[in-house]
């Protein structure tokens, strides 16, 4: 008798239980099942403090000869977007640009001597913003790592995973899609700021003679878009009838040679 009086009462139990559920559905909000604003910040801190363990950072003082002229007329051409933009320039021979969290990209100084003038660089910059504005770095995190891991990180201030995170973004491996959108997006955002959009094709033409590539035929199995196709995409993107370049006044060879 007593042991189905108890029984009776687990029945109840979880029978009440099923009914909450059902009828009212616990809600969670969604700074627990995302990176919120706040997270994105603390997050692209400890990435910063992880990169500048690794890399020499120039002063403003060298960024406002060869990145604010640049990156001014870009954010003064940008609607709308997403974040503050911070820029910050490491020392460093690889040739390269990454976007991380919370509106900052890196750049590392052996870009601005590899390109050939600042149109070129402004061309990279605008496929970095790209990925800011398209959301591309959260993704990526969340599909690698999973949210409960990066939500961790921030949680213990874990700074050897910290590292590994920035060693990831620092790879640039997004995929196909996200590389294509951040193409297409630099695109339009180089004609508003008065620059062709062909200035990519020709930095893509420059690494491709330079650098090891894969064959062409390979692309198909790529995580991004290969030379040969990028360059063709920049080269053929649509103009607006009234458009005529405006190129920056800078003495680019001048300005790395002295700063760098």
């Amino acid at each position: 008798m007593k042991i189905g009086r108890e029984l009776l009462i687990l029945i109840t139990i979880f029978g009440a239980i099923w009914a909450i559920f059902t009828y009212k559905p616990i809600v969670i909000s969604d700074s627990d099942l995302s990176i919120n604003e706040e997270r994105e910040k603390d997050l692209a801190k400890l990435i910063m403090d992880d990169l500048e363990r690794k890399y020499d950072f120039y002063d403003d003082s060298v960024k406002e000869q060869l990145i604010y002229p640049i990156t001014n007329r870009l954010l003064d051409s940008l609607e709308g977007k997403k974040y503050e933009y911070k820029f910050h320039l490491l020392r460093s021979a690889e040739i390269n640009a990454f976007a991380t969290l919370d509106g900052n990209i890196y750049i590392f100084s052996g870009l601005l001597e590899f390109v050939d003038n600042p149109e070129q660089l402004a061309g990279i910059l605008s496929h970095e913003i790209g990925h800011h504005e398209n959301g591309d770095p959260i993704d990526r995190l969340v599909k690698e790592l999973g949210l409960n891991v990066i939500i961790a990180i921030l949680t213990g201030g874990d700074s050897v995973m910290a590292s590994e995170v920035s060693k990831m973004l620092i790879s640039t491996k997004f995929d196909r899609r996200q590389e294509q959108k951040a193409d297409e997006f630099a695109y339009d955002l180089l004609i508003k700021a008065q620059i062709n959009p062909a200035r990519l094709a020709h930095f893509f033409t420059k690494l491709k003679n330079e650098e090891k590539t894969y064959p062409d035929e390979l692309e198909i199995i790529m995580t991004h878009p290969n030379s040969k196709h990028r360059i063709e995409a920049a080269l053929t993107v649509a103009l607006p009838n009234n458009f005529e370049e405006k190129e920056y006044d800078l003495d680019w060879d001048h300005l790395v040679e002295v700063n760098l």
